[in-house]
């Protein structure tokens, strides 16, 4: 009997997992194990994927995968633990607590643990206020000292202030601490909360996969917190995967902090059993511990421990509840050997069902669960948001209210009536301090615009991280992937491939940057590379004009038919990347579905600015100097006075117009045209800009009466008919995206997909709109 047989509702027991062993290896990793009860939950509206609960978590695959999957209706044995690896569990647990004598984990001297109390006791005292600065013990100063209406120095103060100085003046000591756990175990919260703001974002080993460094001080030793990606082993399976085993391997860790979710301690204990053969010393965080007493389950943190060799710590992150206690055991574990050095060498990691076998010996006796399974909200919200008739449309208003107040009801608002009108201020203010001459048109026009540039988009780039972050926290992002993932597989494309290229029709920036909630690397790639077909807001002026001078009767439905283009070509040429151009490896469809849960503002607002911050930084270089490059192009060699030449037809820019124009001639554009496209480059709001300065209008005319004063001025020209119009809208829609989407592509994918996005694109346009007004002369 097959998964693919079992029906909603039904359950069964696991015998074996065949076909890839790849993925196989990763279903036995996430409790796929011979023995083990699988439930069949619910399928997708469209009737794929399929939710499963085993082992307590929620998790789907696609039909086409558990056909690989060999189940049984009645009870299978399971694996049993080797009576060797059986025996350490009790030999642990006769052992008694760490002898006296250990290293201490600040400094690394061996001392007994009543010295260690003493001297710790010696330094409290001996850290007086005295040998502070002012700013450390301003610092160190709770609030209600700072208010106190008797403004009185009295001892309850003194000693706060002492205690305070004690964690964060640095005694010289430092401690390297790894931070690995699985996905949605909280681990991400944990770092936040303890590390505060301070940490630094860094790719490694070449592959995309972001790890954080926080620095802080505790018990005056400073920590160094490497938060590691989230993984569910070490197997090399993913690239995450693989950074996690080679960081541990091949850098100095002090200690490991394994984070754990209490609520699912089977699972999660498998990658303590592979972490342990590091042979550094660990220390566990039983994380969510609010949540398990809330369920009315429970579990012997400190027999745990002495089961298997480190140290387990109730914290709830979310909360800052059990932290302190938690890194005091991470600074005492330090130098320290570990206990579980022995159980690590005999213990099989490869071997799932042995480790499983291990990991619920371990547990037995000391941890009851009362159900297992989602919650009940969970259960109901379900219910509601991937039902069959009611899931799309809940999907669809959730997006619009992302579309609207990323856009229209917060986004642009900031934009037109903050950042645009402080930059053209700016440049007024600017302006009138300096003497006429290039080198004011630079500042003013090059300069200060092209940093306006960047900035005018920060407000739809942190408004998107906050709406996409609040259903990744909520755990409704997973779940609109297992909505859509049927629809999207069609074309080679992840579930959440959805978002990006809903976001593309705002701003193809946030579009891009917002593929990163895309675990699959290959779906990310190809759907980065299709992101920028999907019309943004800035090219709409360009159909406007054109629509309005050439099919004045149809104007909406020409644009619509434009956009309805832009997503044809886009969803094809996914398909021709993913089986084609794209040769990474594509991981099997396997998501877990994380339990609701009210998201976190300190998370959401921290992610939101970090991901601001790098938008700022990576791309405001690239676009600044792109714009100055720009301007020098449009304005050199300069119009000596008494010339009769338009500076834009004198400009290098415009003698590389005419220079280009035959290659246009094709798809019935003029010299005037392709400078606009050309000055479209940097971005495409510039295009209509330089076509109504080309054709005689006003540079600083409102957008409405320059778009209606252009299209007569088009039609009137004779130089272009409806056919070469609606080419030139084509060839807007498809060519070289702007350079702030060509450097958000560069940043997420690399510059070698960046340079190919460019290219590819204005052949695409070139070849599609060519096509279209050749053809379309035929009738």
């Amino acid at each position: 009997m097959k998964l693919s047989d079992l029906k909603i509702g039904d359950s069964a027991y696991i015998v074996q997992v065949n076909g890839d062993e790849a993925f196989g290896r990763r279903l036995s990793e996430i409790g796929f194990i011979r023995g083990e009860k699988i439930y069949n939950h619910m399928k997708a509206p469209l009737m794929d994927p399929v939710e499963y609960e085993i082992m307590g978590t929620t998790i789907t695959l696609r039909r086409s995968e558990t056909k690989y999957v060999e189940i049984s209706p009645d009870p299978v044995e399971k694996v049993a633990c080797p009576s060797t690896i059986s025996s350490l569990i009790e030999e642990e647990g006769r052992e008694t607590e760490t002898p006296a004598q250990t290293s201490c984990g600040c400094c690394g001297k061996e001392v007994c643990h009543c010295e260690h109390n003493k001297e710790e006791k010696k330094n409290e005292v001996a850290l007086d206020i005295e040998g502070a600065t002012p700013e450390e013990i301003d610092a160190a100063t709770p609030n209600f000292c700072k208010f106190c209406p008797e403004e009185k120095d009295c001892e309850k103060k003194k000693k706060t202030v002492l205690s305070n100085l004690r964690f964060r003046k640095w005694n010289g000591q430092e401690i390297n601490v790894a931070l690995v756990g699985n996905p949605n175990c909280g681990k991400t919260t944990l770092f936040n909360h303890i590390s505060g703001g301070h940490e630094k974002e860094g790719n490694y080993c070449g592959v995309t996969v972001d790890s954080k460094v926080g620095t802080f001080i505790h018990n005056g030793c400073k920590v160094h917190l490497v938060d590691l990606p989230g993984t569910y082993s070490l197997a090399s399976y993913s690239p995450e995967e693989k950074y996690v085993e080679d960081y541990l391997k091949n850098n100095k860790v002090d200690v490991i902090l394994n984070v754990l979710d209490a609520n699912n301690l089977e699972r999660n204990l498998y990658l303590t059993l592979q972490c342990q053969k590091a042979g550094v010393p660990m220390v566990g965080a039983l994380n969510m511990y609010d949540e398990l007493e809330k369920r009315g389950d429970s579990i012997d943190h400190e027999e745990l421990g002495k089961r298997l060799g480190m140290k387990f710590m109730p914290t709830t992150s979310k909360y800052g509840k059990g932290l302190k206690q938690l890194f005091d055991e991470i600074l005492a574990a330090k130098g320290t050997t570990p206990k579980f050095t022995k159980q690590a060498e005999l213990i099989d990691t490869n071997n799932t069902g042995e480790c499983f076998a291990f990991i619920n010996q371990a547990l037995e006796g000391i941890y009851t669960k009362n159900k297992d399974g989602k919650s009940k909200i969970t259960s109901r919200i379900d219910a509601i948001v991937t039902n069959r008739w009611l899931g799309f449309i809940i999907f669809a208003l959730l997006l619009f209210l992302m579309f609207k107040i990323t856009f229209d009801w917060v986004g642009n608002p900031i934009m037109d009536y903050v950042i645009d009108p402080f930059f053209g201020w700016l440049g007024e203010v600017v302006g009138n301090l300096l003497p006429d001459g290039w080198v004011k048109d630079l500042i003013c026009d090059g300069i200060i615009a092209g940093v306006g540039g960047v900035v005018i988009f920060l407000p739809n780039i942190l408004l998107l991280y906050i709406c996409v972050s609040i259903m990744e926290e909520s755990g409704y992002m997973a779940r609109a992937a297992f909505i859509l993932d049927r629809i999207m597989r069609v074309f080679g494309l992840h579930g959440k491939s959805f978002v990006p290229m809903i976001v593309g029709f705002g701003c193809n920036v946030p579009a891009i940057m917002s593929t990163r909630g895309i675990e699959n690397r290959k779906n990310r790639l190809v759907t980065i590379l299709v992101a920028s077909l999907f019309s943004c807001s800035a090219r709409a002026p360009i159909y406007n004009v054109f629509a309005l001078a050439f099919f004045e009767n149809h104007v909406s439905l020409i644009i619509a038919s434009v956009y309805a283009v832009g997503i044809i070509v886009a969803l094809i040429l996914a398909k021709i990347f993913s089986l084609f151009l794209v040769k990474e490896q594509e991981m099997n469809y396997l998501m877990e579905l994380p339990e609701y849960r009210l998201p976190s503002v300190r998370n959401v607002l921290k992610h939101t600015w970090e991901r601001g911050k790098q938008y700022l930084k990576k791309m405001g270089t690239v676009i600044l100097a792109a714009s100055i490059i720009i301007w020098f192009l449009s304005n050199f060699p300069r119009v000596e006075e008494g010339e009769d030449i338009d500076q834009n037809e004198k400009s290098c820019l415009g003698v590389i117009g005419k220079f280009v124009e035959p290659v246009f001639k094709p798809m019935g554009a003029n010299w005037q045209m392709d400078v606009g496209l050309l000055t479209g480059f940097s971005a495409k709001e510039v295009v209509v800009s330089t076509l109504n300065i080309l054709y005689g209008g006003e540079e600083d005319a409102e957008e409405e009466d320059a778009a209606a004063n252009l299209s007569e001025k088009l039609k009137a020209s004779g130089e272009v008919n409806s056919r070469g119009a609606y080419a030139y809208m084509l060839f807007s829609l498809l060519y070289f995206p702007c350079i702030a989407t060509v450097a958000a592509v560069g940043h997420e994918a690399g510059w070698k997909w960046a340079g190919f996005s460019a290219v590819y694109t204005t052949v695409l346009a070139w070849v599609v709109s060519t096509l279209f007004y050749q053809i379309s002369g035929l009738f």
